[in-house]
């Protein structure tokens, strides 16, 4: 018997080894399509993250500057404040200082959009502000909630009529995020003087 000496790969070898490679690419490339779906995912939790700490701030620092503004609504003497689920709205000091005053403010969600106006006081026309004048702040929120606390021992209530003081604070629920809790320092002077606290 004569040996050649050349060496080779059967066809059952060859097939086995395509077979392996091939599968090993699959499943390398399974998780490369994996983790840029992890990426993406991650990206859209940061930008929703992001929005909300946006729109939080936004919400927060201009219902923390709410003033007990007197002016006659309805034929009586009432503080400028008032709010329900889905709306809110109350008088400011937070003007351009060149002009100083004060300016109402309403926040308001509908169609899924954030929106903003706001006019120079006294106005007795911002119960019925146009809505092409309203500001969209934010045209894609899922949800956003107003709550509202007339004193400490007191329950949370879905809305403030027009009265003589200032909630204590807010309750703000945007989307599926925590609620977060604003106070109002000018409610909380207005309990003291009421002998409330």
């Amino acid at each position: 018997m004569i040996r050649t000496g050349k060496k080779g790969f059967t066809l059952l070898e060859l097939i086995l080894a395509i077979t392996l490679f091939s599968l090993v690419a699959l499943i390398i490339g399974a998780g490369f399509r994996l983790g840029i779906k992890a990426w993406e995912k991650g990206d859209a939790e940061t930008f929703e993250t992001q929005k909300l700490r946006a729109l939080s701030g936004l919400i927060s620092q201009s219902i923390k500057s709410a003033y007990p503004y007197k002016m006659e609504i309805d034929g009586e003497e009432t503080v400028l404040f008032e709010g329900d689920e889905h709306s809110i709205i109350f008088a400011t000091a937070l003007v351009d200082p060149s002009f100083g005053g004060f300016k109402w403010v309403m926040l308001s969600y509908s169609e899924g959009a954030l929106r903003f106006a706001d006019g120079v006081l006294p106005d007795k026309e911002f119960r019925d502000a146009d809505p092409e004048d309203e500001e969209v702040i934010d045209p894609d929120t899922e949800e956003i909630r107003f709550e509202y606390l007339a004193g400490p021992d007191d329950e949370w209530e879905e809305s403030w009529e027009f009265g003589d003081k200032l909630p204590v604070a807010v309750r703000v629920k945007i989307a599926y995020f925590q609620p977060f809790l604003i106070t109002l320092p000018l409610g909380l002077a207005g309990q003291e003087e009421h002998g409330h606290l």
